[in-house]
């Protein structure tokens, strides 16, 4: 989770190479004939991703900052290569053209969200070139050795991604391949072959390759269009002034900035030059401060796939402009990292605003009052968590359940001038925790601008690696099994903790959590008889609590010995045969399931909130208070919150259990 305020900063010389050129240059380099030197960069993850396929083949790749250097393919593996290709798309289709034409035999792989993106759309062109596929379980597909011929390829859909296989194939062939596409889409596949030496010829929609010699790279590699055109956004959307210098300014990538243009915003291009055969230049927002000037966005057909990477930060900012907005044939949307058609759809829902697909365009419709501190889900999308980033920043906060900038664009928050504190919880299967919800909740009633994540992590863990993690973040939660080892490693005064910061002494706020949800009830619990149900840290905080209020207790616990060792260390004796109240910390259970339910007892309280309860259903039945694991995680949460930021307890819940109910029936 990552919760957004207001405030941003723009630093508009943030250095982010164009990662379409990266690709591109790293596989054309180890295609090349001598050493290719490139600059600028960037690592993320999916350019990362061709970096270790090309060594995979055999290439000698080497980062150091944002310079790369590439020694050619000289010998090509033997037995059979995977190629992870992570997230990336572009990994996995050019390098599919580079691989049948090695005659190298490949298994492609992916993470789970690559494995459900079209491959079929290259697989059919480089089959008709000759290559041998297989389609097998648990790969994207696998590439046989195979020898190549010259084909002529007329496009079935507008894809620079497919049009670049079969180039890069034709490259291996004696003769003519070529490509013939419906519209023109992005080319820096063609410029770059042309820059460096290959047999290649445009002719309208119509692009000839054969084999080809290729001269080594040496190149600075202009900012990425798609990566700057977020901050162009914000600058659009905020309407202030803005120069984002040495950008990638070639045509068949500036559909973005034209539309924006058409839609009234004052966007141009300066100091433009010539840089490794690509037009880069300066990107000049002129703003005013008036950001009603926006008149509706209209994107045509060619617009869309000259800004296909674009279309949903399109979308979004529309959401802030009042009127009827329009973008034509964006189809291709619903296959990418995810369908991007159904998450513009989710955030204008969440805006309550509208965004309608008939199945081939979508129109957007906004009064342009956006309400702020909206959760938006990013669908794991890189893209589409920029997007929304974007526009929490833009309305005045809001945040997101996950943010993978570093998929393509590391620098994304530095650009934007946002230092989030990072916070997050720790332990064995936390993934499904609520406390990120809970957090983001916080976080925008206190307008703080943080991050929290969950990390799973190994019962086995060394405690050198534990402490590395807890080094990590500005605040962090403990949750089982590392309670005690964590008290212990930092020697906390209590025996358990499950909270930890920088700046805090490290301490449990599992009993604050347990009394005040009790509070909130109108139920006192000084003196009381009370049955504890459980052994763990939150048990032994709630006890902590209790026998420092008078209470008498019994411990119940399916290992005897543990109940033992909590009796004899808190001083507790005898049995509690009529207790005012049970506070069970056990997960459904047997156990729990075949507890007696004293006729005495007048309130439950259940820390899981899970799963099923016993306990929960027969208080209800008895029409008993039951108070839920969700209200005492709230307190204790916003106890460690408070503790992390400086800022008073959140005492009021009901907003935060509303919304869960809320996510619950979605």
């Amino acid at each position: 989770m990552i919760n957004f305020t207001g405030q941003f900063n723009l630093k508009t010389d943030v250095c982010c190479g164009d990662k379409s050129i990266a690709h591109r240059a790293l596989i054309l380099g180890s295609l090349a004939h001598g050493t290719s030197v490139i600059r600028n960069v960037t690592p993320s993850k999916d350019v990362i991703s061709t970096a270790n396929c090309l060594r995979a083949l055999g290439a000698d790749i080497t980062f150091s900052g944002t310079t790369v250097t590439v020694e050619p393919i000289t010998k090509l593996p033997k037995k059979t290569v995977t190629l992870d290709c992570g997230n990336s798309a572009t990994t996995a289709r050019l390098l599919a053209g580079v691989v049948a034409g090695l005659g190298v035999k490949a298994r492609f792989v992916g993470d789970e969200s690559l494995t459900k993106r079209p491959m079929q759309r290259v697989i059919e062109p480089l089959t008709a070139m000759g290559a041998k596929f297989v389609l097998k379980r648990n790969c994207l597909f696998e590439l046989r050795a195979s020898k190549l011929h010259g084909a002529t390829i007329n496009a079935s859909v507008n894809s620079a991604q497919v049009k670049s296989a079969v180039l890069l194939a034709g490259l291996f062939v004696e003769e003519t391949t070529r490509y013939v596409e419906q519209l023109p889409t992005r080319n820096h596949t063609e410029l770059m072959l042309r820059s460096l030496g290959a047999n290649i010829d445009v002719c309208g929609n119509q692009i000839t390759v054969c084999k080809s010699v290729l001269r080594p790279l040496d190149i600075d590699i202009p900012n990425d269009t798609s990566s700057v055109a977020f901050g162009v956004a914000l600058a659009v959307a905020k309407g202030v002034k803005a120069t984002f210098p040495s950008v990638l300014l070639n045509e068949t990538r500036l559909g973005f900035y034209r539309v924006l243009q058409r839609s009234g915003a004052d966007i141009s291009f300066d100091n433009v030059r010539e840089v490794g055969g690509e037009r880069a230049g300066d990107i000049v927002v002129n703003g005013t401060g008036d950001t009603s000037v926006l008149k509706p966005i209209i994107a045509t057909a060619q617009d869309v796939i000259d800004c296909i990477d674009e279309v949903t930060l399109l979308a979004t900012l529309a959401l802030t402009v009042e009127g009827e907005h329009k973008f034509s044939n964006v189809c291709e949307l619903q296959h990418k990292e995810c369908n991007r058609i159904q998450a513009i759809q989710h955030i204008a829902e969440q805006c309550s605003q509208q965004a309608i697909f008939d199945g081939k365009d979508l129109t957007v419709i906004s009064n342009g009052k956006l309400p702020k501190n909206r959760y938006f889900t990013s669908f794991d999308d890189h893209r589409i968590a920029m997007c929304e980033a974007i526009l929490s920043i833009s309305v005045g906060g809001g945040s997101i359940d996950k943010a993978p900038f570093n998929i393509s664009f590391p620098q994304f928050l530095f650009m934007l001038g946002i230092s989030p504190k990072r916070f997050g919880l720790i332990g064995e299967n936390v993934s499904d925790s609520k406390s990120p919800r809970l957090m983001a909740h916080l976080a925008s009633q206190a307008g703080i601008c943080c991050s929290y994540d969950t990390v799973n992590l190994p019962r086995d863990i060394s405690d050198d690696k534990l402490l590395e993690v807890i080094s990590a973040f500005d605040g962090l939660n403990v949750t089982m099994p590392f309670k005690n080892r964590v008290a212990t490693l930092l020697n906390a005064q209590c025996p358990t903790v499950n909270t930890v910061g920088r700046n805090i002494e490290p301490q449990s706020t599992d009993g604050y959590g347990i009394m005040q949800s009790l509070q909130s009830h109108a139920i006192d619990i000084h003196n009381k008889s009370l049955w504890i149900v459980g052994a763990g840290g939150a048990a032994e905080a709630c006890i902590r609590e209790l026998v420092g209020r008078g209470c008498k207790l019994q411990i119940l616990n399916r290992t005897k010995s543990h109940a033992v060792r909590l009796c004899d260390k808190y001083g507790i004796s005898g049995e509690v045969s009529n207790p005012e109240g049970i506070l069970s910390f056990v997960p459904p259970c047997q156990f729990e399931e075949r507890l007696p339910f004293p006729g005495s007892v007048k309130f439950v309280l259940v820390a899981d909130y899970k799963g099923y309860s016993n306990l929960r259903t027969v208080a209800l039945e008895c029409e008993l208070p039951v108070i839920d694991g969700l209200e005492m995680l709230y307190h204790q949460g916003a106890k460690s919150f408070a503790l992390w930021t400086d800022t008073p307890v959140q005492c009021e819940c009901r907003d935060f259990l509303e919304i869960i109910d809320k996510d619950t029936v979605q």
